[in-house]
């Protein structure tokens, strides 16, 4: 019976999360609540046809820190500490209860769904998706996408004056009338035309 409420409990989490990685609303994606017999999670599309909502959040899951990452961080740190109080026994509107429920919130255990997406985390980690996935993004980030090299051989380019000068990059602020020493200050006019002399 743990096993059914923890099932429960940890597809109420995942659709909790799904909207910190795919644009939805907890009314575009639901879940199946039965609560007796389970042996799945079942997500889907509340839209007749589809809207592909379950799709997009489904590639979520064979990824580094994806949403079932996020559902076990909600399951295990609860933002109104739902274990502290006698009222909620299975989840608190804090964590799992803040998604639609057609049985009312019943038959939820946050307990139990920690520990079934515990084990199912380490098998999604075993699988051949999730190790190319991890390869992925290793290697993102030791080379950097194509935006990240960009910018940074722009500020390389930035950082080498002569290079700036000889393409009348002004690094930095034009000098002001206010910056110079008080026995010759000279009015903005001159400092500006200086500037322009210099950049050429």
């Amino acid at each position: 019976s743990d096993y059914n409420k923890g099932v429960h409990a940890l597809s109420h989490a995942i659709l909790a999360c799904a909207p910190l990685f795919i644009p939805c609303t907890t009314a575009d994606i639901d879940c199946d609540h039965s609560h007796y017999d389970c042996t799945r999670i079942m997500l889907f599309d509340v839209r007749a046809g589809g809207a592909g909502s379950s799709n997009h959040l489904w590639k979520h899951f064979f990824r580094p820190d994806g949403v079932l990452d996020a559902a076990i961080d909600l399951l295990t740190d609860c933002p109104l500490s739902c274990d502290t109080t006698s009222t909620y026994k299975g989840g608190c509107p804090g964590c799992i209860q803040s998604v639609p429920c057609i049985n009312f919130h019943e038959d939820l255990s946050r307990k139990a769904g920690l520990c079934i997406a515990r084990r199912l985390l380490a098998r999604i980690k075993e699988s051949n998706l999730y190790k190319a996935n991890c390869n992925v993004e290793n290697k993102e980030a030791s080379v950097g996408t194509p935006r990240k090299i960009a910018r940074n051989k722009a500020l390389e380019t930035a950082a080498d004056l002569v290079a700036a000068r000889s393409s009348n990059i002004v690094v930095g602020r034009p000098t002001w009338a206010e910056d110079l020493s008080l026995s010759t200050q000279r009015s903005t006019v001159e400092a500006c035309e200086e500037n322009r002399v210099v950049s050429k």
